[in-house]
């Protein structure tokens, strides 16, 4: 368990330095970002849309919030152990919320902006890696509690 445990606090740092980029690149001025390469691939084109704003907030500082959430549930998972089992199932809870919220994104990057943010693709695998890897800690908490 300490080894699930470990890897999503190392894959919400990682979501925690992709949100804050892409946090930054929100408030860049247009056209400044280092991962814009076309019209179709570029950051600026999505982190600059309409939609990269919820009820006032943007979209990567939620991913921030959301990333260290996660990262908190793991790390004091990994200091409690008589809360593990709970603790993971908050992870997974968050992380498949937290993948629904993504791929709602990623289709309106697609569908609706036509443009792909390479900081967003990046934050999708790793909420993806996250949600699999929370899934497979709620697995084991579950089978070490007697419970199929």
């Amino acid at each position: 368990m300490k080894i699930i445990l470990t890897i999503i606090s190392v894959l919400a740092l990682a979501g925690i330095a992709d949100a804050g980029y892409a946090l930054n690149q929100h408030y860049a001025p247009p056209l400044e970002s280092s991962c814009d390469i076309n019209a179709t691939v570029s950051c600026t084109a999505v982190n600059q849309s309409d939609y990269s704003v919820l009820l006032g907030i943007p979209v990567a500082a939620i991913g921030m919030a959301g990333y260290i959430l996660i990262g908190a549930g793991a790390l004091t998972a990994l200091l409690k152990p008589a809360w593990r089992r709970w603790l993971m199932l908050a992870i997974a809870t968050a992380g498949v919320l937290a993948l629904a919220f993504s791929l709602w994104l990623t289709y309106v990057e697609l569908f609706v902006i036509k443009a792909v943010c390479p900081l967003c693709v990046t934050s999708l695998a790793l909420v993806t890696a996250t949600t699999v890897t929370a899934a497979a800690g709620l697995s084991r908490t579950r089978q070490a509690s007697g419970r199929t």
